[in-house]
C-alpha cells in the first residue's frame, strides 16, 4: 500500500482485528480521532505513555513530542516511529474511517533494547525517583528495536487488504452470524429465569464471554421524578445502589429514545462523577417504548455491530424483566390481600379504643413502610382534631398537637372529605410551605377516616423508610385498611364498654380491687398455666388482726377508710403479675405466679412488716397499739392441685398464724389437714 494513501476502515473493528494478530500482542493499542479525541483502547493503562495513557514513567513534554509526531504522520500520510522521553518505542498510523474522517492508530507500551544505563539513570536523577524500583518495571516491559517496529508497521500494511476484501467482510459475516445465533439460542434460557437474578446473572456472563466488558450496569428508574437508580452487576460495587441526581437522570431519560448512546471524557464524568471510567455505552431497555432502565457498559469501545447485537438482547432481556416485574406486582397485590385480611381480623379482636387505635396506625405504616404516623379524631364538638395514637412521634407532643377543623393539612382533608397526597411539600402549590424539619422526607399522606359515612377524624402518613415519595398506589393499598377499620370503630366502642362493664362487675366497689369472681377465674389460668409448662404458684390468704373491735371502737366509717388503704399499700406492694383481691371483709388473698414456697414467705414478710409500720387512724385502741395482719400460704402444687384445695390450705394456713399469736406468717404444714380450727 502506498505510503501517501490513507486506508479506509472502521476504527473499532479495525483495533479488534490488529489485536489477533500475534505480531501486535506485545503492544498497546489505540485508536484516536481529530474530532473526537480517543475512541478505542486495547491493552494495559499503565503501560501506556504520552497522550493515550498513564504511564508512571511519563516525562514532562510527553504529550507535546506526541502531538508532534502525530501531526506529522497525519501531514506526511504515513506511519512514524518515534521513542518517548523514557526510551519507550511508538508508533503512529493514520488512516480514514468510511466518512472519510481521519484517524489515527496508536501503538507503544514497548522498551527500547538500544536505550542505555546511563540514560536511565539520568531520568532517575532528573526525577528523583527510586532507581531500584524504576530498572525493576523497566525490565519487566517487553522489549523491542526499531527496525522491529518498522516491521510490525509492515505487516500492519500487509494484512490491510485483507480488511478491505471479500475474505474479510466474510469473516465480519461470520463473526457476526455466530454472535446473533448466540444471542438467539440464548431466548428459551432467558424465558425459563425465574427471578429478575437470574436473568441478570445471564445477562453478565453473556456479554463478558461475547464482547469481554470489564464493567457492566442497570441504571433503574424510581419514582414519579424517574431519577435513576445504578445498581452494579460486574467490575462496580455489588453494595449499596447509587442515585443519579435529577440532572444526570434527566440527561439520559431525554435520549431514552435513541438506539444508543456513547458517552465520554468530561460528558461521562459530569454524568458519573464518583465513577473512574473514560468511555460509556449505554442503551435502552424498552418494551413498547416503555422503559424498564438502561443497560450501562463502561471502558470498552464497541462496533456498531456489537452494538446492534446487544440491543437484540437488550429487547429480550427487558420483555422478561417487563414480566418478571409483572408477575411480582400481581404477587405483592396478592401479598397484600391476604395482609389485609389479616390486619382487618387483627382489629376486630381488639376490645378497647386505644388498642384499636394505636394498632390502626402501625397496620398502616407497616403496609406503606411508613416511618412516621398518626390518627387524628374530631372531639365530641366536632371542631377540633387531637392525635390519639401515633408512630415515630414525641408521645408528649403528639398528645399536646390540637388543630382546628379547617386548619392545616389535616383539618381541610376533614372539611373536604378527599384524601391529599403531597409528593414534594415545598413545589405541591396546594401546600407550598417549607420542609417541615421533623420529618425526613418531603412527601406524605393524608386521608379521612369514616365510620358509617361520617367523618370521624384523618390518617396521617410520612417518611418512607426508603426515602422514596408515596404513589397513588400507596393511596390505594391503605384505603381498604382505613373503610374496613371505619366498619369496626363502633364495635371496638361497644365492646370497650362490655369489658368496662365486665371489669365493674368484677372489682370490689369499696376497695377497687378485684373480687372473688375475677380471683376464681384467675385461679382456673394459673392452674392450667402451671400444669403445662409445669411451674409452682402461691397463694397468700391475709386478714386484720382484731378488726370487729376496730369497727366497734372507730366505726364502720374508719374500718372502710383502713380497708381502702390497705387495699392501696397490698396494691402497691404487688408485682404486676400478682393478682390481689377483696376476699371478703377483712380478708385479702393475693396470687403470686411462678413463685415457690420460700420466695412467697418473703413477699409475704415483707408485706406483712410494712402494714405494721404503717400508721392507721386510732389503731392505738387495739392490742398492742397498732393494726396489723396474719397471712397463711399455700403453694402449688404441693399443697393442692384445686382451686379449693389451695384456699383451704391457705385458709388454715392463716388460722394457724392467728392462733399462734397474730401479725405474723404461716405456711402450710400437712399437719394442719388433722387439727380442728378452734379460732373463731
Amino acid at each position: 500500500m502506498a505510503d501517501n494513501i490513507l486506508f479506509t476502515a472502521d476504527p473499532v473493528e479495525l483495533l479488534d482485528t490488529l489485536r489477533e494478530f500475534s505480531f501486535l500482542q506485545p503492544y498497546n493499542l489505540a485508536v484516536f480521532s481529530e474530532r473526537e479525541g480517543l475512541v478505542a483502547f486495547r491493552g494495559e493503562k499503565n503501560r501506556m505513555c504520552g497522550a493515550f495513557g498513564e504511564n508512571w514513567l511519563c516525562l514532562d513534554g510527553c504529550d507535546k513530542n506526541y502531538k508532534q509526531e502525530i501531526d506529522r504522520a497525519v501531514s506526511e500520510r504515513k506511519a512514524r516511529i518515534f521513542n518517548c522521553s523514557s526510551g519507550l518505542l511508538n508508533f503512529v498510523l493514520p488512516f480514514q474511517d468510511r466518512d472519510q474522517h481521519i484517524h489515527y492508530l496508536l501503538a507503544g507500551g514497548i522498551r527500547d533494547q538500544a536505550t542505555d544505563l546511563e540514560h536511565l539513570e539520568t531520568i532517575i536523577r532528573d526525577r528523583q525517583i527510586n532507581g531500584i524500583y524504576f530498572l525493576e518495571q523497566w525490565e519487566q516491559l517487553p522489549s523491542t528495536t526499531r527496525l522491529a517496529v518498522k516491521d510490525v508497521i509492515d505487516n500492519i500494511y500487509g494484512v490491510l487488504p485483507l480488511i478491505g476484501d471479500n475474505n474479510y467482510y466474510a469473516r465480519v459475516y461470520e463473526r457476526t452470524v455466530d454472535l446473533i445465533n448466540t444471542i438467539s439460542d440464548l431466548g428459551p434460557e432467558i424465558d425459563r429465569a425465574e427471578t429478575v437474578d437470574d436473568v441478570i446473572q445471564l445477562l453478565s456472563e453473556t456479554l463478558t464471554v461475547l464482547f469481554n466488558i470489564p464493567r457492566i450496569a442497570i441504571l433503574y428508574p424510581q419514582g414519579n421524578k424517574r431519577q435513576l437508580i445504578l445498581k452494579g452487576l460486574l467490575g462496580l460495587d455489588n453494595g449499596a445502589a447509587i442515585r443519579l441526581g435529577a440532572k444526570s437522570s434527566g440527561v439520559l431519560m431525554q435520549r431514552k429514545g435513541e438506539r444508543s448512546l456513547v458517552l465520554r471524557g468530561k460528558q461521562l464524568k459530569s454524568l458519573f462523577p464518583y465513577l473512574d471510567a473514560e468511555h460509556l455505552s449505554c442503551l435502552p431497555l424498552l418494551v413498547d417504548n416503555k422503559l424498564i432502565g438502561f443497560l450501562a457498559l463502561f471502558d470498552h469501545e464497541l462496533s456498531q455491530r456489537d452494538l446492534m447485537i446487544i440491543e437484540l438482547l437488550c429487547s429480550r432481556i427487558a420483555g422478561k424483566l417487563l414480566r418478571l416485574r409483572r408477575r411480582r406486582n400481581r404477587e405483592q397485590e396478592s401479598q397484600r390481600s391476604r395482609q389485609l385480611l389479616d390486619m382487618v381480623s387483627r382489629l376486630a379482636q381488639l376490645e378497647n379504643s386505644q388498642h384499636f387505635h394505636q394498632g390502626l396506625v402501625e397496620m398502616a405504616t407497616d403496609l406503606l413502610d411508613a416511618g412516621k404516623g398518626s390518627l387524628m379524631l374530631l372531639d365530641d364538638r366536632r371542631e377540633k382534631l387531637a392525635i390519639v395514637a401515633s408512630i415515630g412521634m414525641n408521645r408528649q407532643l403528639a398528645r399536646n398537637m390540637k388543630l382546628l377543623k379547617g386548619q392545616g393539612i389535616a383539618g381541610r382533608v376533614v372539611i373536604t372529605g378527599s384524601p391529599m397526597l403531597v409528593h414534594d411539600i415545598e413545589q405541591d402549590q396546594r401546600v407550598s410551605i417549607d420542609k417541615r424539619p421533623r420529618f425526613a422526607t418531603q412527601s406524605f399522606l393524608c386521608l379521612p377516616f369514616r365510620s358509617e359515612n361520617e367523618i370521624i377524624g384523618v390518617l396521617n402518613l410520612s417518611d418512607k423508610n426508603n426515602g422514596s415519595a408515596f404513589t397513588v398506589a400507596d393511596l390505594k393499598t391503605v384505603e381498604p385498611l382505613l373503610e374496613h377499620a371505619g366498619s369496626l370503630v363502633r364495635r371496638a366502642g361497644t365492646l370497650e364498654r362490655a369489658s368496662l362493664l365486665e371489669e365493674l362487675s368484677s372489682c370490689d366497689s369499696l376497695t377497687g380491687l378485684h373480687n372473688r369472681r375475677f380471683l376464681d377465674q384467675r385461679l382456673d389460668e394459673e392452674l392450667n398455666r402451671s400444669s403445662r409448662q409445669k411451674l409452682e404458684f402461691s397463694v397468700l390468704l391475709l386478714d386484720i388482726d382484731h378488726f370487729k373491735n376496730y369497727n366497734d371502737h372507730c366505726g364502720h366509717l374508719a374500718g372502710d377508710k383502713a380497708l381502702k388503704k390497705l387495699s392501696h399499700l397490698l396494691r402497691r406492694s404487688a408485682r404486676e403479675m400478682d393478682s390481689v383481691t377483696r376476699f371478703g371483709g377483712e380478708e385479702f388473698c393475693i396470687l403470686l405466679p411462678e413463685t415457690g414456697r420460700e420466695p412467697a414467705r418473703m413477699v409475704a414478710e415483707r408485706i406483712r412488716h410494712g402494714i405494721e409500720r404503717e400508721p392507721f387512724y386510732q389503731e392505738e385502741v387495739l392490742p398492742g397499739g397498732r393494726l396489723t395482719i396474719s397471712i397463711g400460704i399455700s403453694c402449688y402444687p404441693a399443697d393442692g392441685d384445686s382451686a379449693e384445695a389451695l384456699l383451704e390450705a391457705a385458709d388454715r394456713a392463716l388460722y394457724q398464724a392467728k392462733d399462734n399469736g397474730r401479725n405474723r406468717i404461716q405456711l402450710f404444714e400437712p399437719t394442719l389437714r388433722q387439727q380442728r380450727i378452734v379460732f373463731i
